[in-house]
């Protein structure tokens, strides 16, 4: 028997892949991971961001009594009055949940700013924020309505004296 001389280049030989057979999933698991989080940061950054609204909240109003002043107040206070003026409609739509309707005979969220009330409330004052905040991502009139019940809804609970 003759041996052949053996090169100096060795042969590709199949490597065994040790998960069953299957390919491994880093690449494209790291791809995706990659995709998702530029998606993210890209959605962060665009909803952050003031946009016009779908539907300008417009109309006649409920509560028209004049609005107070924001020069009134100072800091946040004074702001949340400063939103009343700018989306009275919006405002007008809203069911204020810190239940001024039933303990001062109030009409919506608007008829907090027509007095000091909106001043010295929370619940009010978040309400207001929050459906400014809403009103600039550009959502409808309907979706702030809904979006504020699913945040601030609460059972009555009658003050004790």
């Amino acid at each position: 028997m003759t041996r052949k001389k053996a090169s100096s280049k060795k042969k590709a030989t199949p490597t065994k892949n040790t998960s069953g057979g299957k390919r491994s999933l880093k690449k494209p698991v790291l791809g995706a991971s990659a995709l998702f989080l530029a998606g993210g940061l890209l959605w962060a950054f665009q909803s952050s961001r003031k946009r016009k609204p779908v539907a300008p909240a417009t109309g006649n109003l409920i509560e028209t009594r004049p609005i107070l002043s924001p020069a009134i107040f100072t800091g946040k206070v004074s702001r949340a009055y400063r939103i009343a003026q700018e989306i009275p409609k919006v405002l007008d739509s809203q069911f204020c949940y810190c239940y001024c309707k039933k303990e001062h005979n109030h009409k919506n969220l608007l008829t907090c700013y027509t007095s000091k009330h909106g001043s010295k409330c929370g619940i009010c004052l978040n309400e207001v924020f929050y459906s400014y905040e809403l009103y600039n991502q550009g959502k409808t009139l309907d979706e702030i309505v809904t979006m504020i019940d699913d945040k601030f809804y609460r059972p009555y609970q009658p003050r004790r004296t």
